[in-house]
Parts: structure tokens; C-alpha cells; sequence
């Protein structure tokens, strides 16, 4: 296969105001008609994101946010970023020959695995072994074109869950959620300023001296992480521009046997498509890393961080203050933090746009993605406004157990109610909080705000459970039981009410 150099090469999809599509080379992102990305995958899409942004903080970070607004507002010279991202372009060849991006540095003899296996919601070895792959099927995709393989590979690494024994998950573990700061939901941005809004200053110490193995490494020999010894690489060891490109799996594909045909991914028709890889375990095992794209939780007992990963249901509001701002263990990731101290004009709309796949161990059940307000209210130090909420929040989750208790006490199934109740309350919730920062000048204070969301949360439970106790159309008779369990559901919330207005 003749090489493909992901810089000089027009690879990636996008589609422009007047609504066409076609495919640019990186440094074209400044066009200011291009809209967006146009993957037809939302993991690609979501991926090519995390590429573009990684590249530009690589090679173009600002010195500090006044540098930043500096590009903001007057645009990227074209000149400026073909110079900064020439310094990358040994890291980005994609072939046959070594060094290529995201793969192993040293030929691999491993395991021969299909290409479909590159992409994460692929059946795994032991479903195929056992036949139960019976929701996504074998042989769905037996060859792609390069480029498809490069972002296949790109949101592998990037992923990556737990593979078995020695196949390393991503920098982030497994299955991150990623959140990146959009502008308000269908303005006419063009794309490189929803890239530039992920872009955070870096200092010296930061920024790449030189671009080698310490940024990209697949550029030297993979850091391997095989027993006894289960070598770990450290921030400390690495520049703070590896968060972008970890490659914890270890990936050598086949470039030796392409095929003519059609992509099965994209379609399109290709003279070089790659059905197959090698692989091998034990790769590169990351330790201690915070990437700038994703929220963290600190762990109780060792005090690492930990990167928020996705859960069933998705992304719900009552996950929402620790997106946007630190709330108890909870910290948002970097880009928002810098994000809120920007101070952008307060006229110009933003939101929180998150995304990831929730996986159980080596599976993916699903990709999701959400759409969280930002406020700049988050950005003043003087303001209540996060204590109100995270009180709101703290009896919302109250309020659920002592439903799930009533329901459950009338034998009705308590645990499907748990996502229906933050989806269902959802729009209340918003209009809570709007309203919170609207009267935040208040001289008789906001105390009536949350005694009007408990209020509403109040409908919503009494409305859930006479469902699910009295519109049983053959039962004649209604239990002295279910009457009782409603009134200690009232009286339990009344209670729950007082203790959390005082």
C-alpha cells in the first residue's frame, strides 16, 4: 500500500454551509464555510474531534488565553498552521512503512484478527467462539479503506475497553465519557471555532520541545506493560500532548494483502482496502493521566483521578454540575474550566456537548450523547448559585428513593423508574435553574425557587405511583395498603421537604 500522510492528503469528511459534502486535508479546517465533520458514524465523528483538537493543542497551543482571543477573533492565518503542523508529519504516515500512526513501532508477530475487530462494538473473540453474537453479527465488515482504517484505529485507541489479559484500555480507561465545549445548538459557526473552543494555553513545560515518542508513541519502541514487572507510563514521563495520542493497544495492520472493492464502512470505492491486523498484548498501560477533554472523579481510598465513564441510560441532569463545574469529587475537564473563566461575550450561547460509548467490560451496549447547558454564572467565585443547585440536585435523588420505596412496597418494580425519573424531570430541572440565575440579584432570596421545585418534583411522584397503584382497570377494589403507602409517601417528602428548606 502506498503511503497515506494524514496531513498533505484530503481524508476527512465535512460539509459545508450550502450543504455539500467532500473531504479536506487537516490544515483546510479554516475555511470559514466548512459547518462541521460529517461522519457517518457518531464514534467517527466524535473521534475526528478529539484528532483535530489534538492536533491543533500539539502544534498550535496559545501561550495564554490572550493569545487565544487574539485567534478567536481575527481567524487562523493559513500560513501560520501549514508551519505549525509540518512539525507533526513524521507522526502522521499511515503504511506499510514504520513509523505509522497509532501502530506498533516493531513488526508484531501476533494474532491475525479481521478488521472488523477494530471497531469496539464488534463481537469479541468469545462470541464468536460461543456463537452469541446475536445483536451485531461476524463478518458485518471484512475490508475498509484506508481512511476509514485510520479513524477506526484513532477511536480504538481512544476507547479502548478491557480486551482480555493484557490488552491495555485507553489513557482514559475504558470507555471515557469526553465533553467539549459547542456553540449554541444550530448557529452558523464554522468548524475550526468549535475546535479552537477545546483549545487550552499551555506553558513551556507543556508544550511539545520536540516531536518525538514523548508526544506520539508509535514514533519509538512501544513501552510495553508485561508482567512481573507491568511497566506503566506516568504524566511525568511523557509530554502533557500524549493525553491526545495514548496508544494502549498494540496494532500492526495487515498493509501486505489489500483488496480492490468497495469500503464497508463508508462505501466508497478503493484499489488498497485492509481486512485484517495483528495484534499483541501487553501495550503501552497508563497510570495516573488527566485528559484535558474529560470530567474526573478523585478515588476516595488513593486520591488518583479517575475519568467519569458512560452508564446505562446515558448522561442525565443530575450529572450536569459535575460537567460543568467541581462539585464535591467531581471535576470538570479542563477545557471547561478554562472555558468559564474565558468570560466570552455574555450575548454568545454555549453548551457542554458529551459523548462515549457505556461499556461492560469488553462490550459496548451503547453510544450516547447529551447536551448539558453552560452557564458563565459558574465563572463568578461570589455566587451561591452551584450550592442551590447541588442542593436541588441532592433532594431530587431523595425524592427518587422514597418513590422507589413506596412502589416497591406495593410490589411494583421500582428499578425501571430511575432513568424515566431524571428524563421526565429533565425540562423542570432547566427551567429550575434558569430561573435561579435570573433572580440571583433577589434581595428576598431564591428560597421560593427551590420550595417551587420541590413542588413540582412532588406532582411527578404522586402522579408516577397513583399510576402505578390505582389504573389497574380489573381491580375493583383499591387496598386499604396502597391508600396508606401514598400517605407516608406524602408525609416522608413533607418531612424530607422541611429538613432540606432549613
Amino acid at each position: 500500500m502506498s503511503s497515506l500522510s494524514l496531513l498533505d492528503h484530503e481524508w476527512i469528511p465535512v460539509v459545508y454551509f450550502d450543504g455539500h459534502i467532500s473531504k479536506i486535508k487537516p490544515s483546510q479546517l479554516v475555511d470559514e464555510t466548512i459547518s462541521d465533520l460529517a461522519y457517518f458514524r457518531p464514534d467517527f465523528q466524535g473521534a475526528a474531534y478529539q484528532f483535530l483538537i489534538g492536533l491543533l493543542q500539539t502544534t498550535f497551543s496559545p501561550k495564554d488565553n490572550d493569545e487565544w482571543l487574539d485567534y478567536w477573533h481575527e481567524g487562523i492565518p493559513q500560513s501560520q498552521l501549514d508551519n505549525a503542523f509540518e512539525q507533526a508529519k513524521p507522526a502522521m504516515q499511515f503504511g506499510a512503512a514504520k513509523p505509522a500512526f497509532m501502530q506498533d513501532f516493531t513488526p508484531l508477530n501476533g494474532n491475525k484478527v479481521l478488521i472488523s475487530s477494530l471497531l469496539v462494538e464488534a463481537p469479541g473473540e468469545n462470541a464468536l467462539k460461543k456463537n452469541t453474537d446475536h445483536f451485531i453479527k461476524r463478518d458485518f465488515v471484512k475490508a475498509i479503506c484506508p481512511h476509514c482504517a485510520v479513524m477506526a484505529l484513532f477511536t480504538l485507541q481512544t476507547n479502548a475497553p478491557s480486551g482480555g489479559q493484557g490488552h491495555r484500555v485507553s489513557l482514559r480507561g475504558g470507555g471515557p465519557i469526553t465533553t467539549l465545549i459547542m456553540p449554541k445548538l444550530n448557529s452558523s459557526t464554522p468548524l475550526w471555532k468549535k475546535l479552537w473552543l477545546n483549545i487550552v494555553p499551555l506553558n513551556d513545560d507543556e508544550k511539545p520541545q520536540r516531536y518525538d515518542e514523548t508526544v506520539f508513541p508509535w514514533l519509538n519502541k512501544t513501552i510495553t506493560s508485561e508482567p512481573p514487572k507491568n511497566l506503566s507510563v506516568f504524566p511525568e514521563q511523557a509530554n502533557f500532548c500524549q493525553a491526545f495520542w495514548g496508544m494502549p493497544r498494540r496494532i500492526e495492520l495487515d498493509f501486505e494483502n489489500i483488496t480492490q472493492g468497495n469500503c464497508d464502512l463508508c462505501g466508497e470505492a478503493s484499489s488498497e482496502l485492509i481486512s485484517h491486523y495483528q495484534t499483541k498484548n501487553y501495550g503501552v498501560q497508563y497510570q495516573n493521566w488527566q485528559h484535558p477533554l474529560s470530567p474526573y472523579r478523585t478515588d476516595n481510598k488513593t486520591g488518583a483521578p479517575i475519568a467519569i465513564k458512560g452508564q446505562p441510560g446515558g448522561l442525565i441532569y443530575r450529572d450536569w454540575l459535575g460537567m460543568v463545574t467541581t462539585n464535591g469529587e467531581n471535576q470538570p475537564a479542563q477545557v471547561v474550566i478554562v472555558h468559564n473563566y474565558r468570560r466570552l461575550r455574555s450575548s454568545e450561547k454555549y453548551h457542554l456537548w458529551c459523548f462515549g460509548y457505556d461499556f461492560e467490560n469488553m462490550k459496548a451496549r451503547c453510544w450516547y450523547e447529551h447536551n448539558f447547558p453552560v452557564y458563565p454564572i459558574f465563572a463568578d467565585s461570589d455566587s451561591d448559585i452551584k450550592e442551590l443547585i447541588a442542593r436541588a440536585l441532592e433532594f431530587s435523588q431523595d425524592t427518587l428513593s422514597l418513590l422507589r420505596k413506596a412502589l416497591t412496597s406495593i410490589n411494583k418494580q421500582s428499578f425501571s423508574v430511575d432513568i424515566a425519573y431524571w428524563k421526565e424531570t429533565e425540562i423542570s430541572f432547566y427551567q429550575f435553574v434558569k430561573q435561579l440565575i435570573k433572580e440571583k440579584d433577589n434581595p428576598n432570596g431564591r428560597s421560593h425557587l427551590l420550595l417551587d421545585w420541590a413542588d413540582s418534583l412532588l406532582k411527578y411522584i404522586i402522579q408516577i405511583f397513583d399510576k402505578a397503584a390505582f389504573s389497574d382497570p380489573y381491580q375493583q377494589m383499591i387496598s386499604s395498603e396502597k391508600i396508606s403507602t401514598r400517605k407516608k409517601l406524602l408525609n416522608n417528602f413533607n418531612k424530607l421537604k422541611n429538613i432540606k428548606k432549613n
